[in-house]
């Protein structure tokens, strides 16, 4: 049996990315899978891999930024799988240019912590009803090393990751005795499509990008597949009683 047969699982930016790795993992493993976005197109080709390979997936659009695609999203997501036993938040963007906090552009704050900080609380808030029908379930946050670690000139995208490991916090001890467990996956570098466009925006993107290569002991970026690993295990039910945790899986990036 696979680690997560007969789950129920919704993964929010699934149309890309760490978000499509963890969607095409979990249906590996076992689950049903609600792939959510907003790029059609892309949300398609995720559901349409999946289904390819035996996995069963649906494909759900909206805006997680928005209240009441949220409330859809989820609700679509539990309708389609007859219930949530898994939720993933993992749709997020950051800056294509980066700013000291005097020089920040309020329109571009408000914009990623939207995404980033607002988008997981909605989907949070209107599927925790559906993890306590279950009976319990996981809710996984995908939050950065950025939470716990300052990049210079990326505040935004810092402090919406920041906020996103507390979101966490606050799920793990108001619901862990309802049986909704809630933990926090902080990547490091991670080669996406989102990686190579803040280093194509940055001014000498690509010697910032050896900086960073420097400072991992493991020597490496790392890959999608690696943390869409992590969260089968964090979502499979092998450690009940790990929640609250925030994880880094960073190849040793924040111990340097």
């Amino acid at each position: 049996m696979t680690r997560l047969t007969g789950r129920r699982a919704l993964v929010t930016g699934a149309s890309s990315g760490i978000g499509e790795a963890i969607a095409i993992k979990f249906a590996f493993e076992g689950a049903a899978v609600a792939v959510a976005g907003r790029d059609e197109g892309r949300v398609e080709a995720t559901r349409r891999r999946i289904e390819d390979e035996g996995g069963i997936a649906v494909a759900v659009l909206g805006d997680v930024a928005l209240e009441d695609d949220a409330e859809r999203i989820v609700a679509e997501s539990a309708s389609s799988l007859g219930g949530l036993d898994i939720v993933v938040n993992n749709a997020g963007i950051d800056a294509n240019t980066w700013h000291d906090v005097a020089d920040w552009p309020v329109e571009e704050f408000d914009r990623i912590m939207a995404v980033n900080t607002r988008g997981p609380f909605l989907i949070s808030k209107f599927s925790i009803p559906h993890l306590l029908e279950a009976g319990g379930g996981s809710m996984l946050h995908i939050s950065s090393v950025c939470a716990t670690t300052v990049w210079a000139g990326d505040c935004a995208y810092d402090i919406s990751k920041a906020a996103l490991n507390m979101l966490s916090d606050h799920i793990a001890v108001e619901y862990g005795k309802r049986g909704v467990i809630s933990n926090t996956l902080m990547p490091g570098v991670v080669q996406t499509a989102l990686h190579e466009g803040v280093m194509e925006g940055m001014n000498d993107g690509r010697a910032f990008e050896r900086v960073l290569l420097s400072r991992h002991p493991i020597g490496r970026f790392g890959t999608v597949d690696e943390v869409a690993e992590s969260a089968v295990f964090l979502c499979s039910g092998v450690a009940p009683f790990m929640t609250g945790a925030n994880i880094a899986i960073d190849g040793g990036y924040s111990r340097v």
